[in-house]
């Protein structure tokens, strides 16, 4: 089995080298097969090559780049298309959540899961440092109506960190659109609708002073949610339906 990390990075050049010194000794040390692709989202601080010239002879990490900027969807998608790993996870350029977390994940994942994320709002998670009282309000609302309007069960779709199954998404991958704040739920939502089981662990979570998120950036996202919706229904419809003396 073999893991693909991808971690998107815009402006990251402050915070990039800890988390792949992080995520390449922890792996290591598990001597497993695995692959860390770091998506350059058209940066203009000189992350692509100063990960590039830091990381230069690294057998296990690729650097793949482009530009304009697009945004963290994009980011994440343009990992996903070249990942080759049977799992793909996706980390935040600045590892809120430990890598170590991916353990709990995988072993649910074997355990018949196709995605797999963290969550900061289930019982036994950890929040080390909280957001702003203005972004964590602002976040909890948008879950509420995540949950009202498109994922009923899931309680926390915007915590970067998650597992997917390569298999599991193929079909939907070149469907996905929303670059900006709403691309996991978008991404969750048409792989639900498809059949995917999707399992949420609790995490440890720690918050970065230095987000990327912009507030009107999440303000855009509520408009997402509706499109997002539709989509999602219409491609529920086109699943083909299970015969009650077939199950």
């Amino acid at each position: 089995m073999k893991l693909s990390i991808v971690v998107p990075a815009f402006n990251e050049t402050q915070r990039i080298v800890p988390t792949l010194d992080a995520i390449l000794a922890y792996m290591a040390n598990r001597q497993a097969d695995f692959e860390v692709l770091v998506v350059d989202d058209g940066s203009e601080d000189g992350t692509a090559q100063l990960v590039s010239e830091r990381f230069a002879g690294e057998p296990h990490l690729r650097v793949l780049a482009y530009a304009p900027n697009r945004g963290k969807g994009h980011a994440v998608r343009f990992g996903l298309r070249h990942a080759v790993g049977d799992w793909v996870l996706f980390s935040d350029a600045d590892l809120s959540t430990p890598i170590a977390a991916v353990e709990a994940m995988l072993a649910t994942g074997a355990a018949g899961a196709d995605i797999v994320i963290g969550s900061r709002a289930l019982g036994g998670a950890e929040i080390r440092e909280r957001q702003p009282f203005y972004r964590e309000a602002g976040g909890k609302l948008f879950n509420l109506l995540v949950r009202i309007m498109i994922l009923p069960d899931l309680h926390d779709t915007q915590c970067g960190f998650k597992l997917i199954r390569s298999a599991a998404i193929a079909t939907v991958l070149p469907q996905l659109e929303v670059d900006g704040f709403a691309f996991d739920v978008e991404l969750l939502a048409l792989a639900r609708a498809t059949g995917a089981q999707i399992v949420e662990v609790p995490v440890v979570w720690t918050n970065s002073p230095s987000s990327r998120v912009r507030m009107s950036a999440a303000a855009r996202a509520y408009f997402d949610l509706l499109r997002i919706r539709r989509r999602a229904r219409a491609l529920r419809k086109q699943r083909p339906k299970v015969r009650a003396d077939a199950r």
